[in-house]
């Protein structure tokens, strides 16, 4: 009984195997070369769709797996086609089987160098160094990257007509680097990169033609100069001669910057002390580049970061409307400039000292905390002995 059983179970098994493997394996690779045929190196086209039809006239459209390659239900005389306007073809498009077929079918490509920008003047020349495993890729388009050889040239290839941007590595994290200049928006300089050096990227690509080379997407590479942030100094607008008081309302200004000779990100932090109530909060606005900082009111602090890289050659601004709600001793302002992609230590914060009183003048700031009048007195006292002490010895 045991080995009856066991009999049936290894036929039930061993049978969809069996047939499975009875039809002929379809297959579609990139033929990178144009030879039509596979080469070492030459991949798969990961679900391809492939029309079948057999001779008894079931027909079907199918997808390849991810190895490109597609196993026929059974065997027998079958039609089998595959083509796609958007890629340029190597062998027949369709054909008549009982074993084994093959498609080729080649994308366009796009070609480049990436090199090292020493001598700064965005020029891809002999003499400049190319840089090897650099990263070049389609933006939204995970499948379509590639590095640079060691001679920095790389090819992105496999790609369909139509319209395709590039990215450029961002460096930054990797070893400080920045893209060499490269500003789209000025259209009478001149330079080899192609790649714009606030985000890496190209302007569209246009594929044209199925299969065609692409050349001349070059990617320069600098290292930065002198990056820094600051922020400061804090002015104050609309005070009175008198100090602050419950009720003002007032217009605070910090400003913050970072420098460098490559676009950087930049930002800042203003905390008010309790006591002031954040009405309104603006940032930096580009209105040419048409950008702008975001802004976030976070309790007391209002914090502003660049939604891109920027190239600033003058300081940003934070502004804030505030409303001075209740009176308060006298604290710090304090505005700090955060770190960037090139600077990860700013300068120090900037400080301002303010207080505030009741609108009739009273309140806890109207007099100077203990620990200042002590101060104040001790430093009195000091300078009377020394001055007594220095006539005693000019007797």
């Amino acid at each position: 009984m045991r080995a009856l059983l066991t009999a049936v179970l290894i036929l039930l098994t061993a049978t969809p195997f069996a047939h499975a493997s009875d039809g002929g394996l379809i297959t579609v690779f990139w033929d990178r070369n144009t030879n039509g045929v596979r080469d070492e190196g030459e991949p798969g086209y990961r679900n391809a769709e492939i029309a079948i039809r057999d001779d008894t006239g079931y027909s079907a459209v199918v997808n390849a797996n991810d190895e490109g390659t597609y196993r026929l239900p059974r065997k027998g005389n079958w039609k089998i086609s595959h083509e796609e306007t958007a890629y340029a073809t190597t062998t027949p498009t369709s054909v008549e089987s009982e074993g084994d077929v093959e498609f080729g079918v080649r994308g366009a490509e796009v070609c480049g160098t990436v090199w090292r920008d020493d001598d700064r003047d965005s020029k891809l020349t002999d003499d400049d160094p190319r840089l090897e495993g650099h990263r070049i890729s389609v933006v939204g388009d995970p499948d379509h990257s590639t590095t640079t050889a060691a001679d920095g040239t790389y090819c992105l290839h496999d790609l369909p007509v139509g319209t395709v941007q590039l990215q450029s590595q961002d460096r930054a994290p990797v070893d400080g680097m920045a893209w060499s200049f490269a500003d789209f928006s000025n259209t009478t300089a001149e330079y080899s990169s192609t790649f714009d050096w606030r985000t890496g990227q190209t302007s569209d690509i246009r594929i044209s033609r199925p299969g065609e080379t692409i050349t001349g997407y070059d990617s320069g590479i600098t290292e930065p100069r002198g990056p820094s942030a600051d922020a400061g100094p804090i002015t104050i607008d609309k005070i009175d001669y008198d100090g602050v008081r419950v009720g003002d309302e007032l217009i605070i200004r910090c400003e913050y910057q970072s420098s460098s000779n490559v676009p950087d990100t930049v930002g800042a932090t203003l905390t008010l002390p309790e006591g002031l109530e954040i009405t309104r909060a603006f940032g930096h606005r580009d209105f040419q580049a048409r950008t702008e900082d975001q802004v976030v009111v976070e309790g007391q602090k209002v914090v502003v970061r660049s939604n891109v890289r920027v190239k600033r050659d003058k300081k940003s601004e934070i502004v804030v409307h505030a409303e001075v709600r209740h009176a308060f001793t006298a604290q710090d302002m304090v505005c700090e400039a955060h770190p960037s992609v090139h600077v990860q230590q700013p300068r120090e914060p900037w400080r301002f000292e303010i207080a505030a009183v009741n609108a009739d003048g009273s309140g806890p700031s109207s007099t100077a905390p203990f620990w200042r009048i002590a101060f104040v007195v001790a430093l009195v006292a000091g300078a009377v002995l020394l001055v007594v002490r220095h006539r005693g010895r000019e007797r």
